[in-house]
């Protein structure tokens, strides 16, 4: 047989002869060696070489008693099961068939991990046999922690960690989140992390250790009851298992019995579990922290959970979940999970905006749509989730909040008729207004969610814009201002989302108090357009529809000209904004006046920066306000001069604080 890079096996059998032949060996050198020895000394004759021989006996018998040890370990290791789905697997790299003889295992296929092997064995030992099962609390708690490291290390060993869990008794590897959080050890969370960590290396390495195929297969049958469900999910909760085992454990030890049957009590761990790992005692909830974080885990659990018995669609198993979480006491726990299952489904988490794959995009609009239906009400745990998917799938929500073009939309992947495509909006799926508008009234509600999206909103406005002015500036196209027009209708839906969630006057304070912060807070140079992008991003949204509130419209226009200086200050930072992303991007125009160039940057001041000018150039008896004016005074004749170039500064910013999304949802939402 060729040689190998691997270790390919060891035939416990023939191992065995091996240490037969070499105590008989041993015994005989011995004897050997005593009696020559005692023979020669008659004679007076020195022994050295004796005694030598004597030594390479002794050496003999302790070899010996390795090499059984060594026989125990490998039929321990070798005694194989079926894989998840199928029979247990062969190492790749070796080559060596099973010996034939009778009555023996013949070749144990195993990698070269014979040390790692007697390490691991070694912790399985003194968990399995002593620290676990025969320690006062206390003591047990510290020996616990105390030898938790070497379980971490052996995470770096793959092939190692499947031999202790091979060899840990399956009744103490069951029962670690219990038996570990009775001890009242302080350090319960990170001991537990330290046996998932380990365990998770061991499920994602190739399967070489034919004993660890059987723990493995054990980790996904159903259980008898509710608590031992609750500790093999807590035990591979932290374990970042591969795709197919979180799918098999969440649907063997929870999911799958719960679209059978949801009513039922989930719970499967006292208050003493919960304190130690902070996690929640229902088990349907812990098997979606299982999945959560893997959007391929997630998608094919909700694809195959209740086995081919349940004919629910994937949006009815959505709704299963939600209706469990409104009727229970551990509901926050399980919306909590739920959402952050959602999230990874959608591909929120691993995906990058305007780049989803089609799987993940289809289970996006699945919780779009099935959210959407819940509006300002969804559950409160689940709303950072669902601002996450909101980020992911901005390109979606721009295109959703579109009213220049098919407005009668359903949602759907068919692109709608007569639909005109933007450049760099690139949305995997078409929404409706109807549900661009209630998905942003699930987390609208909540200030900081909010504020999440609309950085992120502010930054692809910024992006698309230059784009489009770019493209704009090589022919006769009008991106610019339709793009315009799209951003000002998705940030009139959002404004008016809010309102309708927290309130009028809520609403309206909060923008009005951000954004005299920011004009307040100017200095020069430090407020480029770019970091601008989310102030301008709250006013658009204020002003799209702050002309038809007439319950706060005059006290709000009041309070930002008290910032300002007067209400078309917002016009004129848009038409500025404006002009700054089409020069930029090249637009044709003349050259604008010096004064209007920054000297730090060379390029166009923005204005802000204007803005800082004028209040720092404000003197004893002399309004900022004048001194803006006479500063913007140049850019009103510049842009003016320039016909085409005005127009379409204009234009669009008038797009932007369109009320058409406000007006045009009451009867297409």
């Amino acid at each position: 047989m060729a040689p190998t890079e691997e270790f390919c096996g060891i035939d416990p059998d023939e191992m065995g002869q091996l240490a037969t032949a070499l105590r008989g060996a041993a015994d005989r050198l011995t004897a050997f060696s005593g009696e020559f020895e005692i023979t020669l000394r008659r004679h007076g004759i020195n022994t050295p070489a004796l005694r030598e021989i004597a030594h390479i006996a002794d050496w003999g018998g302790t070899q010996v008693s390795m090499l059984h040890n060594r026989i125990d370990l490998v039929r321990n290791l070798g005694s194989g099961a079926p894989e998840l789905g199928g029979a247990a697997v062969a190492p790749a790299k070796c080559t060596a068939e099973p010996d034939g003889g009778v009555g023996g295992q013949g070749l144990i296929r195993l990698p070269d991990e014979l040390e790692g092997f007697e390490f691991a064995r070694g912790l399985a030992r003194m968990y399995g046999q002593d620290i676990l099962v025969q320690r006062d609390s206390e003591l047990q708690a510290a020996l616990i922690h105390e030898h938790a490291d070497e379980i971490t290390r052996l995470a770096d060993n793959p092939q190692a960690a499947a031999a202790f869990f091979a060899l840990l008794p399956s009744k103490v590897r069951d029962a670690l989140p219990r038996v570990i959080a009775a001890t009242g050890s302080k350090t319960a969370k990170q001991d537990l992390a330290a046996f998932s960590k380990a365990l998770g290396a061991a499920l994602r390495a190739p399967a070489l250790v034919p004993a660890f195929a059987k723990v493995r297969a054990d980790l996904v049958k159903p259980v008898g009851g509710k608590v031992a469900a609750w500790n093999r999910l807590a035990l591979l909760k932290g374990a970042n298992a591969p795709s197919k085992v979180r799918v098999a454990a969440a649907r063997a030890l929870a999911l799958d019995d719960f679209m059978k049957n949801p009513h039922q009590d989930w719970r499967g761990a006292a208050f003493t579990e919960m304190k130690a790992y902070g996690l929640s005692s229902d088990v349907v909830a812990l098997a979606l922290e299982v999945l959560a974080g893997d959007g391929v885990a997630v998608r094919d659990a909700f694809a195959t959970m209740g086995g081919g018995d349940i004919k629910l669609s994937r949006t009815e198993k959505m709704k299963r979940f939600l209706d469990y979480a409104k009727t229970v006491g551990t509901g926050d726990d399980v919306a909590d999970a739920f959402g952050r299952a959602m999230e990874a489904g959608a591909g929120a988490v691993e995906e990058k905006p305007g780049q989803h794959s089609p799987a993940a995009a289809a289970f996006a609009l699945d919780v779009i749509k099935v959210m959407s239906l819940l509006g300002d009400n969804p559950p409160v745990l689940a709303r950072d989730s669902l601002a996450s998917i909101a980020t992911s799938y901005i390109h979606e929500l721009a295109s959703g909040a579109r009213f220049d073009r098919a407005v009668y939309r359903t949602s759907g992947f068919t692109m709608p008729e007569n639909w005109a495509p933007l450049p760099g909006v690139t949305p995997a799926f078409y929404l409706s207004p109807g549900d661009t508008y209630r998905f942003m009234k699930t987390f609208v509600g909540v200030e900081e969610l909010t504020g999440r999206f609309d950085k992120v909103a502010a930054q692809f406005r910024y992006d698309a814009l230059t784009a489009a002015a770019k493209l704009d500036a090589l022919g006769k196209t009008r991106y610019f201002e339709n793009m315009a027009r799209m951003f000002g209708n998705l940030a009139g839906l959002e404004f008016k989302a809010t309102l309708d969630v927290r309130g009028e006057r809520d609403a309206t304070d909060e923008l009005v108090r951000g954004f005299v912060k920011d004009t307040a807070s100017l200095v020069i140079d430090q407020i480029p357009v770019k970091a601008a992008l989310v102030g301008t991003w709250e006013l658009t949204k204020a002003y799209g529809v702050s002309k038809i509130l007439d319950g706060w419209a005059e006290s709000f226009e009041t309070r930002v000209q008290k910032a300002t200086g007067v209400r078309s200050d917002f016009v004129l930072r848009q038409k500025y904004d404006m002009a700054c992303l089409l020069y930029e991007a090249g637009y044709p125009t003349s050259d604008p006046p010096t004064e209007l160039i920054s000297k730090n940057t060379g390029n166009l001041k923005t204005y802000d920066e204007l803005l800082a000018e004028a209040k720092k150039e404000t003197g004893e008896g002399k309004k900022w306000e004048d001194v803006l004016r006479k500063k913007l005074a140049p850019y009103e004749r510049w842009t003016d001069g320039n016909d085409a170039f005005d127009k379409k500064i204009e234009y669009s910013s008038d797009a932007q604080t369109s009320e058409k999304a406000k007006e045009q949802i009451t009867l297409w939402g």
